[in-house]
Parts: structure tokens; sequence; C-alpha cells
């Protein structure tokens, strides 16, 4: 009974994971992960103007 639930287990994340390396899911993914990490820099380049903008005199 406990080897069947294993089994049954790694055979879906077997499954997972070779639906997740097909060629337009990772496209999928990279496009998400690109987006994520363009937004993370606009955040931080806001995020420290907004903390030196006091110092700088315009």
């Amino acid at each position: 009974m406990q080897d069947e639930e294993v089994d049954r287990s790694y055979n879906l994340i077997e499954r997972l994971f070779l639906k997740l390396m097909e060629p337009q899911n990772k496209a999928r993914i990279l496009r998400w992960a690109w987006l994520i990490s363009l937004g993370m820099l606009v955040l931080g380049y806001l995020i420290i103007y907004v903390k030196v903008s006091q110092y700088i005199n315009f």
C-alpha cells in the first residue's frame, strides 16, 4: 500500500516535470521570469530615487 502511494506521487511529479519542459511552457516561464525581474529592477530604481532625491538639489 505504501509503495503504491509513493509510486503514484513520483508519477505525478514526473508528468508535471515533463509538462513544464515542453517548449511553449518553457517560453511562458521565461517570459514571466523576465517580466518579474524587470519589475524588480524598476521598483529598485524607484526606491533608490525616493530615498536619495531629498539629498539631490535640482
